[in-house]
């Protein structure tokens, strides 16, 4: 019988120590650089040449370069928005994205007519499949934004 016992509290003990070595995971953000306009198709792999000035009707591409991936984020709702400094205009455009670690933000859209600076704002919403360190499943990013201008 003591045999039994001692063999069963070895199992425990072992078991125990196993659980006990498992170390916790949580989700995490990821770290965004500079938002930046482009007047080619963004080529992530070649040097990224940023421009601050566009034709009425151009097509501009904006990207966000990523300093950290992040990680454990399922999904995200990226929110770009384009607002005229000189005038009333504002475009927004939410799109969604499955399995967002590790790249690159982008957006495209046409230059509007009117000459002037404009901004364009970028926000995310993250659903994690980890818990964050305060326990929640989802969050969101900081507001990036940058100005470019029509001429």
């Amino acid at each position: 019988m003591r045999k039994y016992l001692f063999s069963f509290m070895t199992v425990v003990a072992m078991l125990m120590a196993l659980t006990a070595c498992e170390k916790e995971i949580y989700s995490e953000y990821p770290a965004y650089g500079t938002l930046f306009f482009s007047a080619d198709s963004i080529d992530w792999k070649g040097e990224i040449r940023p421009v601050h000035s566009f034709s009425p009707g151009q097509t501009v591409y904006v990207g966000i370069t990523i300093e950290r991936d992040g990680a454990y984020i399922t999904r995200a709702t990226q929110t770009w928005t384009l607002r005229g400094l000189d005038t009333d205009e504002v475009r927004t455009e939410t799109k969604k994205v499955v399995d967002p670690v590790g790249h690159e933000p982008v957006w495209t859209f046409t230059a509007p007519m009117e000459e002037g600076e404009y901004s364009v704002t970028f926000k995310e919403k993250y659903s994690f499949s980890a818990q964050q360190r305060n326990g929640t499943i989802f969050g969101e990013s900081a507001t990036l934004n940058s100005k470019f201008r029509v001429r």
